[in-house]
């Protein structure tokens, strides 16, 4: 065996602990479940018809997954002259995939098991992983690339079925869906029942939930109308006045309440929501959206540790689609969920950290944020659980913050994080930048020394922020960089903050935004920008990056900060339904993440680490070159491209000009 190929061998190795099969089967697989090993009888890739011999195979769930690799990346897989995987001799024996699959056609021939087939070509730094599935006795079929082998281990390779080969909707976003459709219904009871606007409707879920909370028997009592007594809307609004207001929440200072008691004041007069109604069964809409909300969302919404999908943002989100609007006027755009958990992953935020959203919206990313600190700390306390449960309740009270200006949406991110637990609800209404940096951070000013003392500080920064609010001179100070350098202004020294804003904004167009890079540069580190899938946010029509920074410390000279392109990230527009994944996004985010955080390397076309100034664009298209030799198929296909050029000129009576030379010079004419 020659040296590459032992070095691609190592290389499936490494991805195959990643998820967690330590003791592959190889080879002669001897050593493997006598159903596996009599499979491979007489299925040598050969003609010869000997025993089958494939470099790695292993168990997952209740599949079989087969690999084999080569050491040079042109021989991933071959097609035949109908452009199907050639499965004949010598392609199953040149090809990764194609021996991956003429070896997943016995097991699954002979064992009646499913098989995925993996063919691996290439090196660590510059690999084709290609994957196909093989039922008994059908056709092979092939499946997206692979960027690792995260989806084939035993806890995920179902879902990884059900969604690339089965066509079904992720799991995530079947839940979503389901929220969605809640969503749908509740839109047209509000409209229909009680001809509410589209932001009022997510105002009065939030204080429906809220009442719900402090009273879950409220159903009970919201019978309509009575002579002498309350409204429906009255008893709503009460219970959730109430809650707010008593020890459970701890939902300090009292404007703070009355600035949210002011969104809900509407529900106690509103004749149509009080008013029983026929078509109902002869409640009031109240009675009737509150039943639905207790029976479908409340248990959602209320475990923290669940999901860090944010379901009153998706409330928001249909409700002011359905009423034809996206926000948009007001710059809102509202996170994906995926991206939300990828920002949290990529700034590692854990259960020591104190976590800020200067333009926190929704809460979707403070709601993130919690999810992956409470998963720490159960993995590093679940043997104590006094322990864990004061760090439980730590990371409720002190270590999430927002700051959102708009009332509805802060009515909405407010109780998102009541309902989630966070019962101080460190969410504050107000202009980000009319805040006192001080004053959000905590410190104390010591009168002896006139000096700030730290406070509770913060760690990290998740934000969004608005897009396209400065229009002109007077609104330059509220450009996507604007909040990002005040935001990194916020942080502890080498605290991380993580921004998804326009690729626009890494630009430099404006000389106030090219201020503002060298100003960042002066104080700040750039980590990284990595650059997002055009349909992220999918019906906006914004293309964006996401840039990390580090705080408090001048970008170094030197610094190699790394260029992503990630426009491929597993995710893709399905018709009617928006922005899915594809089963295979936990891959995409893995490399990523991997390659950032662990160094792994890559290719330019992924990845280009450079030195950088604020005078350059930061982005990943102002840096590539493209310095990968061409391949056998890059040489075929310009060779056409040539081919089908000149036969264009020789049509249209310009062949003269192609490689004619001068009978008396020599000379091309």
């Amino acid at each position: 065996m020659r040296v590459n190929e032992k070095t691609t061998d190592q290389f499936v190795r490494r991805i195959l602990r990643e998820i967690g099969i330590t003791a592959p089967y190889e080879q002669s697989i001897a050593d493997a479940p006598k159903y596996l090993y009599d499979a491979m009888e007489g299925a040598s890739k050969g003609t010869g018809g000997g025993r089958g011999k494939p470099e790695f195979v292993f168990e997952s769930d209740r599949f079989i997954v087969v690999i084999e690799d080569k050491p040079e990346i042109d021989f991933s897989l071959l097609y035949d002259a109908d452009d199907q995987l050639d499965l004949s001799h010598p392609a199953r024996a040149t090809h990764a995939l194609n021996g991956a699959v003429h070896y997943a056609k016995y097991f699954a021939d002979r064992t009646g098991k499913r098989v995925f087939a993996v063919g691996v070509a290439g090196n660590e730094t510059l690999h084709d992983l290609t994957i196909a599935f093989v039922a008994p006795n059908s056709v092979p079929r092939l499946i997206d690339a692979l960027d690792n082998l995260e989806n084939l281990g035993p806890d995920k390779i179902e879902e990884y079925y059900r969604v690339k080969v089965l066509g079904e909707l992720p799991r995530e976003e079947r839940e979503a869906r389901e929220v969605r459709a809640v969503a749908a219904d509740l839109h047209e009871a509000m409209r229909n029942y009680a001809s509410l606007e589209g932001e009022r409707k997510a105002t009065l879920v939030s204080a429906i939930l809220l009442a719900l909370k402090y009273r879950p028997n409220l159903l009970d009592d919201l019978i309509g109308e009575q002579k002498g007594g309350y409204k429906d809307g009255e008893k709503v609004y009460k219970a959730a006045k109430e809650y707010l207001e008593s020890d459970l929440t701890d939902f300090m200072p009292k404007q703070k309440v009355g600035a949210l008691l002011d969104q809900f004041v509407f529900i106690k007069s509103h004749v149509l929501l009080n008013k029983k109604n026929n078509n109902l069964g002869d409640v009031t809409p109240l009675h009737k959206y509150t039943e639905t909300l207790k029976a479908d969302i409340l248990d959602a919404i209320s475990q923290p540790g669940n999901s860090s999908f944010d379901v009153l943002g998706s409330f928001y989100g249909e409700f002011v689609k359905y009423g034809g609007s996206d926000g948009s006027a007001l710059g809102i755009v509202l996170t994906p969920h995926h991206i939300t958990e990828l920002m949290a992953d990529l700034i590692d935020v854990n259960a020591d950290d104190v976590v800020v959203d200067p333009a926190a919206g929704t809460a979707s990313f403070l709601i993130a944020s919690m999810n992956r600190m409470f998963r720490d700390a159960h993995a590093r306390y679940s043997n104590n659980a006094a322990v864990l449960q004061a760090r439980l309740e730590d990371i409720r009270k002190n270590r999430l913050h927002g700051v959102e200006l708009q009332d509805k949406l802060f009515a909405i991110g407010t109780t998102n994080m009541i309902l989630r637990g966070d019962g101080k609800a460190n969410f504050q209404r107000h202009n980000f930048f009319d805040l006192d940096i001080h004053e959000l951070r905590g410190d104390v000013l010591d009168p002896g020394t006139g000096t700030w003392l730290s406070g509770h500080g913060f760690t990290k920064v998740l934000i969004n922020p608005p897009y396209s609010q400065s229009k002109n001179k007077e609104t330059r100070h509220l450009s996507e960089l604007s909040f990002v350098s005040r935001a990194l202004d916020l942080l502890d020294v080498r605290g991380r903050l993580a921004a998804i804003v326009p690729q626009s904004a890494m630009v430099g167009k404006t000389r106030e935004d090219r201020e503002l890079k060298e100003r960042i540069m002066r104080h700040h580190t750039l980590d990284a920008v990595i650059t997002m899938n055009p349909d992220t946010f999918h019906g906006v029509g914004v293309h964006t990056v996401i840039a990390l920074f580090t705080a408090g410390v001048a970008h170094p000279e030197h610094k190699q900060t790394a260029f992503v392109n990630f426009k491929k990230d597993g995710y893709k527009v399905r018709q009617h339904v928006g922005l899915v994944g594809e089963g295979n996004e936990d891959s995409y985010k893995q490399r990523l993440l991997s390659v950032l955080n662990d160094g792994v390397p890559a290719d330019t076309h992924f990845v280009v680490r450079s030195e950088v100034t604020a005078k350059d664009e930061w982005q990943h298209s102002y840096f590539y070159f493209n310095d990968q030799p061409p391949t056998y198929e890059d040489f075929l296909r310009t060779f056409a491209d040539y081919l089908t050029w000149e036969t264009d000129m020789h049509a249209h009576g310009q062949g003269g000009l192609i490689g004619a030379e001068s009978a008396s010079d020599g000379e091309l004419q």
